[in-house]
């Protein structure tokens, strides 16, 4: 499975200009991209935005790797390619970079003298590689489990302070019925202040959003250009998605579009479905509540 996918030099690049960086046909190139400072935890999707006509790559041949900062594919034909990564956090897009790449043709005799060379280390780069995959798939694994649980949390202790926020209601309306029956009609009752920790991603910007506790969606990206989200949105619908885009504001400036497909009445229906989408759209998404339009 890896026989080939790793036999020739691996070329380690973080930005390019000019025509591109020179590689060859059949030979693989490794990329990695530039991480934004102080994000660290920040999603990675690679898209093959050019090619030469004679090529049959897609952007499924972009192979990603640790935590998807980095990122192999084997050029099939002569020419330049221009491949895309776009860098987000928490969903909201926050950059995104651009490689580009002079493909040259070599012959057959170069890549038999260099593949006699290289074949002693074949057995301990498939090692390697099996090694890697698997430690990805357990973190991938951990990581899963994680948020499963800490979705958890949220719901109980939503539901704990909606209890709470019950009784303090029935014990303000019986006082004020005791105290003031045949005076004065029972004043409207506002919502005890109930405070709970927990710990989700980032809080502060969430806080602000109103949301419907009792239905869920699930959320695909988001966008710091409304035509962008438009663009990506009118992909999903010709796909067969239910896409829409909500618009969301942090601190009275900061913009972003969100694209978000469906409306769910309960989590695991919403948690199914975002599982296919990502498998399906071969990128991450997650499910929150449906929230209300700023």
């Amino acid at each position: 499975m890896f026989k080939n996918l790793f036999f020739l030099l691996l070329l380690f690049i973080i930005s390019c200009d000019g025509n591109g960086i020179e590689g060859y046909v059949n030979k693989p190139i490794k990329i990695t991209a530039d991480q934004p400072d102080e994000n660290n935890d920040v999603d990675y999707f690679w898209t093959l935005s050019d090619q030469p006509d004679g090529s049959l790559m897609n952007s499924n041949d972009l192979i990603a790797t640790n935590n998807g900062n980095e990122m192999t594919f084997i050029p099939d034909y002569p020419g330049g390619y221009s491949i895309e990564v776009f860098i987000s956090e928490y969903g909201d897009e926050i950059s995104n970079q651009i490689f580009n790449f002079s493909i040259l043709d070599i012959s057959d005799k170069e890549i038999i003298k260099e593949n006699e060379e290289i074949i002693e280390n074949e057995d301990w780069l498939e090692e390697e590689i099996e090694e890697e995959l698997e430690e990805e798939l357990e973190e991938e694994i951990e990581e899963e489990v994680e948020e499963e649980i800490e979705e958890e949390i949220e719901e109980e202790i939503e539901e704990e302070i909606e209890e709470e926020v019950e009784e303090e209601n029935v014990k303000e309306k019986k006082r004020f019925s005791n105290k003031e029956k045949d005076k004065k009609p029972v004043p409207k009752i506002v919502q005890a202040s109930i405070k709970k920790t927990l710990k989700v991603k980032n809080p502060s910007r969430e806080s602000s959003i109103a949301q419907r506790t009792d239905r869920f969606t699930i959320q695909i990206t988001s966008k710091k250009m409304l035509k962008d989200a438009q663009l990506y949105s009118h992909e999903l619908i010709k796909k067969g998605y239910d896409s829409y885009i909500q618009k969301v504001v942090f601190k009275s400036t900061e913009i972003f579009y969100r694209v978000r497909v469906g409306s769910y009445d309960n989590y695991n229906s919403a948690k199914i479905a975002a599982n296919a989408l990502s498998k399906d759209l071969s990128m991450s998404t997650w499910v929150d509540f449906v929230r209300k339009e700023q």
